[in-house]
């Protein structure tokens, strides 16, 4: 997919799917910034299609009237920043949709956004849908806030967890590319002052360490702790790093600095980091990472 924190779900929903348990209702976090409503169209699609595979066909009747925004079996409430669309007659048209036949013969779906931001009466109509779930209805629904929801509501959905990659400041996303294009030898390594926090370089540094060791293992994009970097730690890891001991060893020691720095005082941890920084590059002129 597009966006790779999706992967995961969208594995779980394709299995469900083709082996014939899909859950009558599915939530998840609403991120639209980072592909969810992409991701529930796509799903809605492989629902819709007479002749999927492990995506919708594209082709059949169902799918060209996906295209065409005119497809009849399917529902859908979106969100603005001013208000919800949910209310009182939205209600009533969802109760006359879940009781109609589907028109294409397949399945119906329904899909809410940001459904924590409907009014308490539309809350309890939908509980009452979710009660007793005609057969063939699929619902999709994001939340903001899970918490919001009903207990009661949430009981009888099934919660899609997504790892989204974990936001940074441009201040901690510049220091990591100045570690990187360091070790990388595009340029050297920070001078640090005395009145800087050395800690949060000893922070950015295994963070770094540790996503070239994820990359060189090829993990999942969503589990780097930069993933905007990538693309860097992709070129390092092709241009030199045949092992991970190596970066083990590096983080190993990085860990040990910053043990030491709770256990000594007066320790100029800045010298020291720099020091160690350098290490990395003059030990294994063949290799930055080694």
């Amino acid at each position: 997919m597009a966006f790779p924190w999706m992967r995961t779900p969208w594995q779980q929903l394709l299995a469900a799917f083709q082996s014939q348990r899909l859950s009558h209702a599915y939530y998840f976090k609403h991120a639209p910034e980072y592909g969810t409503a992409a991701f529930a169209q796509e799903f809605i699609s492989l629902l819709l299609c007479r002749k999927p595979g492990k995506r919708a066909c594209g082709e059949c009747k169902a799918c060209l009237l996906r295209k065409a925004n005119n497809h009849p079996d399917i529902i859908e409430f979106k969100v603005d920043d001013k208000q919800s669309t949910l209310g009182v007659d939205e209600v009533r048209r969802l109760t006359r949709f879940i009781h109609q036949t589907a028109n294409q013969g397949g399945r119906r779906v329904i899909y809410l956004e940001a459904m924590d931001r409907m009014t308490e009466q539309a809350s309890n109509a939908i509980l009452k849908m979710l009660e007793e779930p005609p057969e063939d209805v699929v619902w999709l629904l994001t939340v903001q806030q899970p918490e919001r929801i009903l207990a009661t509501l949430r009981s009888r959905m099934q919660w899609l967890t997504i790892s989204f990659p974990k936001e940074h400041s441009e201040e901690q996303q510049a220091r990591a590319l100045q570690v990187l294009r360091a070790i990388d030898k595009q340029a050297p390594f920070p001078t640090l002052g005395a009145k800087q926090n050395a800690l949060q370089w000893i922070d950015v540094s295994e963070h770094v360490l540790i996503d070239l060791w994820k990359v060189h293992a090829a993990a999942p994009l969503a589990q780097l702790t930069f993933p905007e970097l990538y693309d860097s730690y992709r070129t390092v890891v092709i241009n030199g790093l045949s092992s991970v001991q190596p970066i083990d060893q590096k983080i190993s020691e990085l860990r040990q600095l910053r043990q030491l720095s709770t256990q000594a005082r007066g320790l100029n941890l800045a010298i020291i980091l720099q020091n160690q920084w350098l290490t990395w590059t003059q030990a294994d002129a063949g290799d930055p990472t080694t």
